[in-house]
């Protein structure tokens, strides 16, 4: 075979290929799907899902549960991207900070049943209410 004839042969099988990979420059209908999802999917891996019974910081307030058993172990969830703390307003009984961006730490509740108020140390507005029953 002379070298004219590999160099046509070599160039259909080119064509041949590239045409077989969808040489368009329009997406098909089945790669558009995914790439549609995954652009339009919310960005949110920062924030932590808490489950019932954790005290949940987001939005510059917290989440409470109604009541919690006496010295139960509680998980504090910070969806916020700030510090925040999880302080008592009296007899400093706990004390506790979590940093932003789905930070987690673990508070001990009272062993006493009561009310026991707290606030964020650095958040002046920011106050809840731990019930101990």
């Amino acid at each position: 075979m002379g070298r004219t004839a590999i160099l046509v042969s070599t160039s259909l099988l080119a064509a041949a290929l590239l045409s077989g990979c969808g040489g368009s420059s329009q997406p098909s209908p089945q790669s558009a799907e995914p790439l549609t999802s995954a652009v339009s999917a919310p960005i949110s891996s920062t924030i932590s899902p808490a489950a019932a019974g954790d005290i949940v910081i987001a939005n510059m307030s917290y989440t409470v549960p109604p009541s919690v058993k006496p010295g139960q172990q509680l998980t504090i969830v910070n969806n916020d991207s700030e510090n925040h703390t999880v302080t008592a307003d009296a007899n400093d009984l706990f004390d506790v900070r979590i940093s932003g961006g789905g930070g987690r730490e673990t508070l001990t509740a009272p062993t006493t049943p009561g009310t026991y108020p707290f606030h964020c140390k650095y958040h002046a507005n920011m106050h809840g209410v731990l019930t101990v029953a």
